[in-house]
């Protein structure tokens, strides 16, 4: 995912540029009895490498056709183990195929080679290959084919950061997708297409065909595509300033990617929302979507996606005025980028450290990193040719390296009759040798084996202990929990129908009792007076019973009870609490209701009470199984350290029930700069 930036020339790809670069297989199913047995052969290869055993296997299937099918199912199942592995059944499969001159399954050969290259980053190679392959589907015919064909050769150049041979590719097989019937890959096809044009500035066509791939994965009901070409759409509007046609687009996008699930989606289109703030100049909200950002780059475990997400919050705690959390994030960038390579943006790095250096006093530092920027800038060019060369040399020396294969081959054959011959007795020696090893060995293995086993019950012993007294202290305070919530809610009914119905009869008794009465006017201002203590009285009751148990988190939910919760403090005039949710239709189980909102209690009646803040927002996100819980005040802040070492009651109890939840709590906070509570939890 590219980032937005913020240098001289700025240019801002938020974006999910190229993220639909699948590779398109030719699939050949099996039919018939084999099916069943097959799919258990599929599955034991997934498991380890294949043996001997699974050759043996093969061996026995007479017919050819369906020889070449399981090598080629094989060689794809096994890529996930051995890509290697995979190659050699492939290269099996095709050798049977020309034998028997199918080129159905020459051409399922040829491609899955092709595809096995580019997972192993040998691109020239990839490239032969596939090339090889579209020769075959022309002379079949098949343009749906030879289109999935081409856009893989598409991949391997957009791999190779040669958009321009990408671009041409996939122009070539946009007709072939059109002709067939079958568009499932066509609207990803569309918004690769609409990326590539807007990196070339060509903006007219890049919106065209992002119009063209949103409308297509609209219909026919691709959301995970929609998501896409919405995204792309919005870089492009970004590129020519229109932020706010963008904005829309991320808006409608961020549903989408939370229904699909898809992690890269969601954490893309937070990104995306902190630079439309950022451009804003509007760095409080720019934050908070970067950190949800950094939350989902966490999930990933993507070293890219943890770079740029680094980068990006350097930049905006430096504008935000934070320089030691600007100085984290830089040197955290920094250091992912040397394992991300050539795509973590070390421009951006270097300039954002240099004006934090230079902020700070640093001037030979601040040099230091002004220079690398400008050496990396100049060095840009020199890359590209220096690129396109050892691409060149790289196809030179495959060429080369495929001929000396093939004399090698034809020398192999013209000695191999002397040496079967002398061979012989050698095989016998050597296959008494291996019979002895193996004994040997499976001894071996099978007291290192017993050796293992003890050792791995004792652990899974030792863990089961430490889930038992886990799972003990989890019953005490589930007990300690609802006693309390249990009690709350018997006080809050006993204090409403007991001592408010008690109140309410003395009000109605005093009431009749000045009717039926001659009072001096002292006398009456005093009764007066007495009334309206007793209807005070009652209303402090009443909300005290509310806030014991909300009648609204037991009818209506969690959802609706902090929004009411929210709306009370609001009407207090003492604070501005602004509340958004998203995904909370339906209800969460009852014990965790009341856990949640007593959270969210806790937290603004400590911002109420210590943080002498005038706006606070509140945000509760639910996708599937998880929530998150966003409290954030504009107020003084407080110093993390010291708040560690003398605890307070109201953050024991957020924490308590949080580790209740087997939730994440995290608390941002500095003097002067406000609050930010984060808090993940399963539901």
């Amino acid at each position: 995912m590219d980032v937005w930036k913020w240098n001289p020339d700025y240019q801002p790809l938020g974006s999910l540029p190229y993220s639909t670069l699948h590779v398109f297989r030719l699939k050949l199913f099996l039919f018939g009895s084999l099916s069943a047995g097959f799919f258990f052969l599929c599955c034991y290869v997934l498991a380890q490498t294949i043996p001997d055993s699974v050759e043996f296997k093969l061996n026995k299937i007479k017919d050819d056709s369906l020889r070449v099918r399981t090598l080629l199912d094989i060689g794809e199942a096994t890529e996930a183990v051995s890509i290697n592995a995979s190659l050699g059944y492939y290269r099996k499969a095709f050798g049977e195929a020309q034998k028997m001159k199918n080129k159905h399954l020459m051409l399922s050969a040829l491609n899955d080679i092709g595809i096995a290259y580019i997972e192993s980053n040998i691109f020239d190679s990839a490239i032969v290959y596939l090339e090889k392959a579209v020769g075959v589907a022309g002379e079949m015919g098949d343009s749906l084919r030879m289109s999935k064909i081409l856009s893989n050769i598409g991949n391997v150049y957009i791999n190779q950061n040669n958009r321009t041979k990408a671009l041409e590719y996939y122009l070539k097989s946009v007709g072939g997708w059109e002709r067939a019937a079958d568009q499932t890959g066509l609207a990803s096809l569309y918004s690769n297409i609409s990326q590539l044009f807007s990196d070339q500035m060509e903006y007219p066509k890049a919106i065209e065909y992002g119009n063209k791939g949103l409308a297509l994965a609209r219909q026919i009901g691709d959301d995970y595509s929609t998501v896409n070409a919405m995204v792309n759409l919005s870089g492009t509007y970004t590129k020519l300033k229109q932020f706010e046609k963008a904005f829309d687009l991320l808006n409608q996008a961020l549903p989408l990617a939370v229904k699909n699930g898809n992690i890269e989606q969601i954490e893309t289109v937070y990104d995306d929302l902190g630079g439309y703030y950022f451009e804003k100049m509007d760095y409080r909200p720019s934050l908070t979507n970067y950190l949800s950002a950094y939350t989902y780059a966490k999930q990933m475990d993507n070293k890219y996606h943890l770079c740029n997400t680094y980068t990006v919050l350097a930049v905006v705690y430096l504008k935000l005025g934070e320089d030691a959390k600007a100085r984290k994030y830089s040197l955290l960038a920094e250091e992912l980028a040397k394992k991300v390579g050539a795509r973590a943006d070390l421009k951006q790095i270097y300039q954002t450290r240099a004006e934090i250096e230079q902020k700070s006093g640093n001037y030979k530092i601040a040099a230091d990193y002004f220079s690398k920027r400008i050496t990396l800038s100049d060095s840009l060019f020199e890359s590209e040719t220096s690129g396109k060369i050892a691409d060149m040399e790289a196809r030179y020396q495959n060429e080369k390296k495929q001929l000396e294969i093939k004399q090698l081959e034809s020398d192999k054959e013209m000695q191999g009759y002397s040496i079967r011959q002398k061979s012989v007795l050698n095989y016998i020696l050597i296959g008494s040798l291996a019979a002895l090893l193996t004994v040997g060995f499976l001894g071996f293995r099978n007291l290192r084996n017993r050796h293992q086993l003890a050792k791995q019950q004792d652990e899974l012993q030792q863990q089961r202990i430490r889930e038992l007294e886990k799972d003990k202290q989890l019953v005490a305070v589930d007990s300690l929990l609802k006693g309390q919530e249990g009690e709350r809610s018997r006080l809050a009914k006993d204090l409403h129908d007991g001592l408010g119905g008690l109140l309410s009869g003395i009000k109605f008794s005093l009431s009749n009792m000045k009717n039926n009465m001659v009072i001096t006017a002292d006398n009456l201002a005093v009764f007066e007076r007495s009334l309206d203590m007793i209807d005070t009285s009652i209303r402090e009751l009443r909300r005290v019973a509310h806030n014991m148990m909300p009648e609204m988190l037991t009818q209506f939910g969690l959802d609706e009870a902090v929004k009411d919760y929210c709306n009370t403090i609001n009407s207090t005039k003492m604070l501005s609490v602004k509340y958004q949710s998203l995904g909370m239709e339906s209800r969460l189980e009852s014990t965790s209701e009341i856990i949640i909102y007593r959270i969210v209690q806790e937290l603004l009646n400590n911002t109420m009470k210590h943080a002498a803040a005038t706006e606070v927002f509140v945000q509760l996100i639910r996708e599937g199984n998880r929530l998150n819980v966003v409290v954030e005040d504009n107020g003084k802040g407080f110093d993390m350290s010291a708040a560690e070492e003398h605890k307070g009651a109201g953050l024991v109890n957020v924490r308590s029930r949080v580790d209740y939840l087997k939730g994440q709590l995290d608390i941002h906070s500095e003097r002067g700069k406000g609050t930010l509570v984060n808090i993940e939890l399963n539901v």
